[in-house]
C-alpha cells in the first residue's frame, strides 16, 4: 500500500510493517496505525499511516542512556499482550532542536511496542525520576567519559 510520509514523501509499505496503537498517542488519539522508518544510524521515524504530519523522531533510549530502565505495570503488559521481554521494543520520542546539541528525549513516557503482536502504546510513568526533556548530547558525552 502507498502512504504519504512527513520525511520521505510517498512510500510503498507492506501491511505487515504496521503497528497498531489502539489508543493512539497522547494528543494524536485519532492515529491508530504507525510504521517505523529508519532515520540515520541512531534514530527512526514513528510515522502514522493515517496522517502524514503525525510523525515522531524516536530512538532507543539505551543508545544514549545506558542505565535507562522502565518497569511496566502489569495492566500495561496485559494491554499489549506481552508474554516475554523479547516481545518488547522500547523507544523514546526525541524533540529535535537546532542546534542538535539542544535536542531532548522524553524518557518519562517511552513508546512500548510488542513486536510479535504488532501492538504499541505510550507508557506514561507516574512515579519516574526521568524527565520529559532529557538532553541527548549531554548524556552521550557522559557515556563516553
Amino acid at each position: 500500500m502507498k502512504i504519504q510520509t512527513k520525511y520521505y514523501g510517498e512510500q510503498e509499505i507492506n501491511e505487515s510493517e504496521i503497528f497498531s496503537f489502539p489508543a493512539g498517542l497522547p494528543g494524536f488519539e485519532e492515529n491508530k496505525r504507525f510504521i517505523l522508518q529508519p532515520f540515520g544510524e541512531a534514530f527512526s521515524v514513528l510515522q502514522s499511516i493515517d496522517e502524514m504530519n503525525a510523525a515522531f523522531i524516536v530512538t532507543s533510549p539505551f543508545f544514549f542512556f545506558s542505565q535507562y530502565s522502565v518497569d511496566l505495570a502489569d495492566t500495561f503488559v496485559s494491554q499489549l499482550s506481552i508474554e516475554s521481554e523479547k516481545d518488547v521494543s522500547v523507544w523514546v520520542i526525541v524533540n529535535v532542536q537546532n542546534p542538535f546539541t539542544k535536542s531532548t528525549a522524553n524518557l518519562k513516557a517511552p513508546v512500548i511496542i510488542n513486536i510479535s503482536k504488532k501492538l504499541g502504546k505510550q507508557y506514561i510513568q507516574d512515579h519516574s525520576s526521568y524527565s520529559l526533556t532529557e538532553p541527548l548530547v549531554q548524556r552521550e558525552k557522559m557515556k563516553r567519559e
